[in-house]
């Protein structure tokens, strides 16, 4: 008889559930639109009945089940369950989102950080399988991180650490969302490098991307990628600042936790080596001479799967925390 734990990705576009099971094996997903004018309580009727749906595709008997993991974005408070806020779906002030779930299905639910259970994901079934320790990078609208340590998700004192993506990078730099000036996000998201490229176009730089902002139009960091490769300069130096920032990021990490490998992820990733090659070149120059880099620096290999796997994996690591030691 196979026992499984189910994922569920809360996601502002989409809610995605997955199984995985104690030898690490993962389902095809399921995918629902999440209802973001419906509140709270819309939010939970549909991850209810993605549950359900997943369980009935696969088969799956509800004695078979010994948890749910959430992964969902923040604010959260971990130990209660509960989502404080959520900025992109409306109406999920302080919702009891991991018991209200639990008892709708009848088995027990686990709530973690979206970023974290990607991250915890990665570190059971993707790219730091054979890691002890790790920390994921995601690279996206900001930067989002998860740090696992001998097998554990760090949280911190007060549930809000392995925020990297808000480690100061650029002492008084740039003013970031989160209200402090040179954070890691704000010199090499997607989202910001896109905007880095307008902001030095609209400044009067020559570029082959002025021709989309004279048009009224937007360009993604895939553009500037593109643009780079055609041999524009200023699509170059924007994309190798992004690779620098990233790379003094990986320095610190390694000095902070030494970790076996730190994981790429997000949008930025699919330029492949047009991205890893620079990112490699600076890491080797910034990163300190008394030993050779011992940390490698690789993709994710679950991609856009990793929460919801990892969301499962949070619940068997907190429902049944030697059941995945086994194998």
């Amino acid at each position: 008889m196979s026992r499984w734990c189910i994922g569920v990705d809360l996601g502002g576009t989409f809610i995605k559930f997955g199984l995985l099971g104690a030898d690490r094996q993962a389902s095809e997903t399921l995918q629902l639109p999440t209802p973001v004018n419906e509140g709270g309580s819309g939010v939970v009727s549909q991850m209810v009945a993605g549950v359900r749906q997943l369980m009935e595709t696969h088969q799956v008997d509800l004695t078979d089940v010994v948890g749910i993991g959430i992964g969902a974005p923040g604010p959260l408070d971990l130990a209660e369950g509960i989502v404080i806020a959520m900025p992109n779906i409306p109406g999920m002030e302080n919702l009891r989102i991991r018991d209200q779930l639990a008892e709708a299905i009848g088995r027990p639910g686990v709530l973690e950080n979206d970023a974290n259970a990607a991250a915890y994901g990665e570190y059971l079934c993707g790219a730091g399988r054979e890691a002890r320790d790790m920390v994921m990078l995601t690279l996206g609208t900001g930067v989002g991180s998860g740090i696992v340590l001998d097998g554990q998700v760090l949280h911190g004192a007060h549930g809000i650490g392995a925020e990297l993506g808000h480690m100061v990078i650029e002492p008084g730099g740039e003013l970031c969302g989160c209200g402090q000036r040179g954070c890691l996000e704000r010199y090499c998201s997607a989202t910001y490098a896109a905007r880095h490229a307008a902001t030095r176009i609209e400044g009067g730089e020559a570029s082959s991307l002025a021709d989309v902002l004279a048009s009224g139009g937007e360009f993604t960091a895939k553009d500037i990628n593109e643009a780079r490769r055609a041999g524009d300069e200023l699509a170059a130096a924007v994309w190798d600042r992004s690779a620098y920032y990233l790379a003094l990021a990986c320095v610190n990490v390694c000095r902070i936790f030494d970790p076996d490998e730190i994981v790429l992820a997000g949008g930025m990733t699919r330029a492949g080596d047009d991205l890893m090659d620079p990112i490699q070149a600076h890491f080797r120059r910034l990163h300190w001479s008394l030993t050779d880099p011992m940390t490698t620096i690789v993709f994710s290999a679950l991609g856009d799967n990793a929460g919801v796997v990892g969301a499962a994996g949070v619940a068997w690591q907190s429902l049944e925390p030697d059941a995945l030691d086994q194998i």
